[in-house]
């Protein structure tokens, strides 16, 4: 009797498990207000994508030149990376910092007070503002220092992990280091809400590349997350010709709303598109290939029924791509197999990625023809990075409960069951996976408890 109650306890916790968990907005919590690992994470963003996200807002910076502590011009864009490679802190912090202070990403007319005090540094709630760090550069540079140091000197310091304190009536300890320098930083609770609020509007509860989204009560549009931007697939024929079903997640709107909108998934992939001046274009992931000559075109072995018009307006929504010649082997990509060694290898472009097993095949090729080459053909194509499994795929290994999402090529560990959960995943899509399945795959950073 107690072998069968134990057996229907066991079975409710895992049906419970497989129940639909729809994602809600996050409650702000005072005690934690961001991870260490995040604040960090002086690698989150390189030059060009905080132009990018310049360019997405409302504000000045992403034109903004100001003077470096020598006096050299610098833009803002490479204050901000500069800064956060030299004191090691998250660049998206030092954004989100001077939106906090100055208002400096929306506002479309600051003054040059804004300017000169962006993250609030040597300015006290006593009054008054230390001369001394006046200007935009000094301003991110001093913020980005004084968090480093609560970061590695937190005991010097008046909020301290672990230790209870009244701010503003209202009880507060501080879970990790991170919470506690933010306090030491402002020591409000509505400043490090209105730092919390925004950290989550610009950064918060992302989901890695490879997710597709939906969001509660809209069945209409699917989302592909790529590069922290959401990309509407427009058509079903599209979403059927390169996603599963299955893995949608669904989502509460404002945690969709939180995202930049990207370009739109209209076409298939190597899908051919012709300009109104008569090129025709390549679609290849986010570039537009240009294919150089209509000799070009028929050498390569394209149709002129599979070319579909459009407009110069879409377009322009794709990067562009090196010109597709004479000399580009396999543009669309093939499946190539040593004749001797019997190793497949991806080739576009004039590159081979190998496919180190039968399982990362079977993942990204099940079903397409395999055509065996000589080692000397082989020998002419440039050599590139192992094939991986597709972003996405949410992967464990036998023996082991970690599971793993792909993103970028890389795996990411997800903390536990909880956020896994919170993340609105479903067990049903973890696929195990070899451990040589596996390791083709570079460590990636842990998704951890910020859900």
């Amino acid at each position: 009797m107690r072998k069968n109650y134990q057996l229907a306890v066991l079975f409710c916790f895992l049906l419970f498990l497989l129940l639909p968990f729809t994602v809600g907005a996050a409650d702000f919590d005072p005690d934690y207000l961001i991870s260490d690992t995040e604040l960090a994470n002086h690698n989150s963003l390189d030059l060009s994508d905080i132009q990018r996200f310049l360019d997405k807002r409302n504000g000045t910076l992403k034109g903004y030149v100001t003077l470096d502590k020598e006096g050299n011009l610098k833009t803002a864009v490479q204050a901000f990376f500069e800064v956060a490679q030299k004191w090691l802190i998250n660049p998206k912090y030092l954004l989100v910092l001077v939106q906090k202070e100055q208002s400096l990403l929306e506002d479309t007319n600051p003054s040059q007070g804004q300017y000169d005090r962006a993250t609030g540094y040597g300015c006290p709630d006593t009054g008054g503002c230390d001369d001394r760090w006046k200007g935009f550069y000094r301003q991110v540079n001093s913020a980005a220092a004084q968090t480093r140091y609560y970061l590695d000197n937190i005991n010097e310091f008046t909020y301290q992990p672990g230790k209870a304190y009244n701010i503003d009536g209202q009880s507060v300890t501080p879970k990790n280091t991170a919470t506690a320098g933010l306090y030491n930083y402002t020591p409000h609770l509505h400043g490090n809400q209105n730092f919390w609020n925004l950290w989550n509007q610009y950064f918060g509860k992302k989901w890695p590349n490879g997710a597709l989204l939906q969001a509660e009560g809209d069945a209409s549009k699917v989302y592909l997350i790529e590069n922290e931007e959401k990309r509407e697939i427009i058509s079903k024929a599209v979403f059927a010709s390169r996603f599963d079903s299955k893995k949608i997640i669904t989502v509460g709107q404002e945690d969709l709303d939180s995202y930049d909108s990207g370009v739109p998934i209209k076409y298939l992939n190597f899908s051919l598109l012709k300009s109104s001046r008569g090129d025709i274009y390549m679609i290849v992931d986010d570039q537009k290939r240009k294919i150089a000559s209509q000799e070009v075109f028929k050498k390569i072995g394209f149709m002129e029924d599979e070319v579909i018009p459009a407009d110069d307006s879409e377009l322009g929504l794709y990067k562009d791509g090196p010109e597709i010649t004479s000399y580009t082997l396999y543009p669309a990509g093939t499946l190539l197999q040593d004749s001797q060694t019997k190793q497949i290898f991806y080739v576009i472009s004039g590159k081979k990625r190998p496919i180190i097993n039968k399982e990362i095949l079977a993942f990204n090729f099940n079903g397409l023809p395999v055509k065996k080459v000589s080692p000397v053909e082989l020998e002419s194509y440039r050599s590139g990075n192992p094939v991986t499994l597709p972003d996405g795929e949410l992967v464990k290994i036998k023996g082991a409960n970690t599971v793993y999402v792909i993103s970028n090529g890389k795996r990411l560990p997800i903390f536990n069951a909880k956020i896994f959960e919170k993340m609105n995943y479903k067990w049903t899509n973890v696929k195990t996976v070899s451990k040589e399945t596996l390791e083709v795959h570079e460590l990636g950073q842990t998704i951890t408890g910020d859900w």
